[in-house]
């Protein structure tokens, strides 16, 4: 589980490191302003995932139940997160909601992809 840490990890700083050297010249400041503060919802949710994981490794993969209530907290917490910004009617909502949908479904596919050989062995 070290190594889905170490991308996770790798993944919040390639995305960081996008935004912030390659969103003037690249993306002509597409990416919102709000979007290091996706960055940092994503990671966080990611140590919660890696530890949940941790518990199903420590049990032996012998249920699921810590792959689908990671994939269910990360569901859960993105659409409460997304209702927040509804609430706080951030401006420009577009763009953010679409880099929202895009970087759930990258950390969506790198966890499932983490995952599912634990659950495959079984």
């Amino acid at each position: 589980m070290k190594k889905y840490l170490i991308t996770s990890t790798g993944i919040s700083l390639a995305f960081l490191l996008t935004y912030y050297f390659f969103n003037e010249p690249l993306f002509q400041s597409y990416l919102h302003q709000q979007f290091p503060a996706l960055i940092l919802f994503f990671y966080l949710q990611s140590l919660a995932v890696w530890w949940m994981l941790r518990l199903g490794e420590k049990s032996n993969w012998e249920s699921p139940i810590y792959v689908l209530g990671g994939v269910t907290f990360r569901f859960l917490t993105g659409l409460f997160f997304l209702a927040i910004l509804f609430i706080m009617k951030v401006e420009n909502i577009r763009p953010l909601m679409i880099q929202f949908i895009v970087l759930y479904l990258v950390y969506l596919i790198f966890e499932l992809f983490a995952a599912l050989p634990n659950l495959r062995r079984n």
